[in-house]
């Protein structure tokens, strides 16, 4: 009796689990060559497992549910998933073919953008590897992007190549959060991004993330145009030297180096790429020479990824930042012209006066990047990243000032100066120093039904702005190198945190909702001649929400609310480069005729964005 019982146990069971051998040959989906140590292991059951062979052979005889799924992963590619039930246990091996693909130390920003993408496609493009080498040459970063839905850009020398804005959706740059890795890359006090300070980071480039209208803090400072990340360092698989050279019009043409180690034990990874872009522009004294350096190391661990990357380039280039009249555009002489200064009239097309750019009117800095990224995977559903960083930038502009007299550049008695007339030919140099440092932590839970987002931002900002003259003719004896007509200290501290949740009511209804609190500080202090020294402090509640429903055919609707609010510039508040022409600090001021600080006149800007759109996708469009 005993033995009928287990019989017929064992036959019950066999449905269920039967013992099963499969043979299998990893291989390079690209190359075809097999992939040594790759691990194959049964999803949910540590138990069972194996590696491949010189060869990318395995064997693997276990006994198998039909339910069980076949994984097998590898460093620098993605990870193969199948039914243990469709492979055939016989002889016959079984070809595994896995496909490369880069591994970020930035996995949450990857992630989270992808599921937004999914969400609400029609607010979002990602630019890959592949379309990078398709398209991208030597342009600046504004151009590549212009060809994305709503986004357009001009540039100054009208070539594409040095200083470039771009536009989403109408809104300036000023207006769009830009970040690298994650980290922000607008400038604390201006807003502004200075594209030409990383020269040909897109040929360093993985992955392009763009957003269109009000943006998360998942890549960034939620903004009010739209956001753009940049994740960079192109780690091979394999060894690979790369020759680049491009040529184009306008005297214009590129060379480099790139240098990938492929993997090294398994675990390391290194990349290096050297290279320069010269240009005589489109426009006269437009000139730019860029170098370009990036290095990165990784390491890979069981659980934790751990990247260092160092990037910049010093960079040179004549001014044109001055832009011509309507009339001109017909012209293909007039419109290549570089003024300093112009009065024209359009209804006669012709100019009342102009000044000729000067050849010295140029322009040096420099910006190294270093970071240092971590990715945690604790399981599969908890995931958390870090970002340290140091952004060191110094540099100057020369610029004409044959328009100043001795009262704005400060020359006079009161400064132990007695000119005899106001100076000639001047050439003004602005400089400016910066260094900004910060941590940049976030953590991903997915759930069910959901994921789960937190992060928090800590960036300190400081700067030294000074103005001197760098050539002038008649000027009073005393003049040094050491002279400054203007000098102040900027700053800003950022704490920012927020919380972001995705959660999925059913098949057909998505929610999304964020909430951020941001504290920003302005300082400015140490000013030369005027003594101005105030702190500004803004403190924000930036808040998202959104719901999409997904037809059973597809199509998508999604209606979303946001609320962002962006603080004014430095300047805005108090212009103190221009403080020898009459430029005060933007406050109210109190009965005694000191000013208060605590009420500036200039108020930050808050955007209420309501959208309703929709996403229909078929064969035909």
């Amino acid at each position: 009796m005993k033995l009928l019982i287990i019989l017929f146990l064992i036959f019950l069971m066999n449905p269920f689990a039967q013992v099963i051998t499969i043979k299998g040959k990893i291989l390079d989906s690209e190359t075809e060559h097999p992939l040594e140590d790759a691990n194959i292991t049964i999803k949910g059951n540590d138990r069972i497992g194996t590696v491949s062979n010189s060869q990318g052979i395995f064997i693997l005889t276990a006994d198998f549910s039909p339910d069980d799924i076949l994984e097998v992963s590898y460093i620098g590619y993605a990870k193969y998933s199948h039914a243990v039930s469709s492979f055939s246990s016989s002889p016959s091996i079984n070809i595994i073919k896995l496909i490369p693909s880069a591994i970020s130390s930035q996995s949450i920003l990857i992630e989270a953008f992808r599921d937004r993408m999914d969400i609400a496609p029609i607010n979002y493009s990602s630019i890959s590897r592949s379309e990078i080498n398709e398209n991208y040459t030597l342009q600046d970063i504004p151009e590549f992007l212009s060809s994305l839905p709503s986004t357009t850009f001009y540039s100054e020398s009208g070539n594409g190549i040095g200083y470039n804005y771009l536009s989403i959706r109408g809104f300036d740059q000023r207006r769009i959060s830009v970040s690298i890795n994650g980290i922000p890359q607008n400038d604390p006090e201006d807003h502004n991004v200075y594209w030409l300070d990383f020269p040909d980071l897109i040929s360093s480039s993985e992955l392009i993330q763009v957003q269109r209208g009000s943006s998360s803090g998942i890549i960034g400072y939620p903004a009010i145009g739209g956001s753009i990340n940049i994740i960079t360092s192109s780690f091979a698989n394999e060894t690979k030297l790369n020759l680049l050279g491009s040529i184009g019009s306008f005297n214009t043409r590129k060379y480099g180096v790139a240098v990938s180690s492929g993997l090294v034990n398994q675990k390391y990874s290194f990349y290096a790429k050297l290279s320069q872009t010269l240009s005589s522009g489109y426009r006269d004294k437009s000139w730019v020479k860029f170098n370009s350096y990036h290095l990165s190391a990784v390491r890979y661990d069981d659980n934790l990824t751990t990247q260092i990357n160092f990037y910049g380039g010093p960079i040179s280039d004549g001014l044109a930042y001055t832009g011509l009249p309507k009339f001109t555009i017909k012209d293909k002489n007039l419109r290549r012209k570089n003024y300093s200064y112009w009065e024209a009239d359009d209804n006669q097309k012709r100019y009342s006066y102009k000044f000729e750019r000067r050849s010295d009117e140029i322009e040096n800095f420099s910006q190294p990047h270093f970071e240092l990224l971590n990715d945690y995977k604790f399981n599969d559903d908890l995931t958390f990243n870090s970002a340290l960083f140091l952004v060191l930038g110094e540099g100057f502009f020369d610029f004409d000032g044959s328009w100043a007299d001795t009262s704005y550049l400060r020359l006079i008695s009161a400064n132990g100066f007695y000119p005899q007339n106001n100076p000639g030919n001047v050439l003004i140099r602005a400089q400016v120093e910066n260094k900004q440092f910060g941590w940049i932590p976030r953590l991903n839970l997915k759930h069910k039904n959901g994921n789960l987002i937190f992060g928090t931002e800590f960036r300190i900002h400081k700067s030294i702005h000074w103005g001197s003259i760098s050539y002038g003719e008649n000027l009073p004896s005393g003049i040094t190198k050491d002279y400054r007509y203007y000098f102040y200290n900027g700053g800003k501290d950022i704490l920012n945190t927020f919380i972001n949740e995705t959660y999925e009511l059913d098949e057909k209804i998505k929610l999304l909702g964020e909430l951020q609190l941001a504290y920003h500080k302005y300082r400015l202090s140490n000013e030369k001649y005027i003594s101005t020294d105030f702190t500004v402090q803004n403190l924000f509640i930036n808040s998202k929400f959104a719901i999409n429903y997904k037809f059973p055919e597809g199509q998508i609707l999604r209606f979303s609310f946001a609320r962002v609010s962006r603080e004014p510039r430095l300047k805005n508040y108090y212009d103190a480069a221009e403080s020898s022409s009459g430029e005060i600090p933007q406050f109210e001021k109190k009965r005694d005729g000191s000013y208060d600080f605590s009420r500036p006149y200039v108020k930050p800007e808050t955007m209420n964005d309501f959208e309703l759109g929709g996403y229909i996708q078929n064969n035909n469009y």
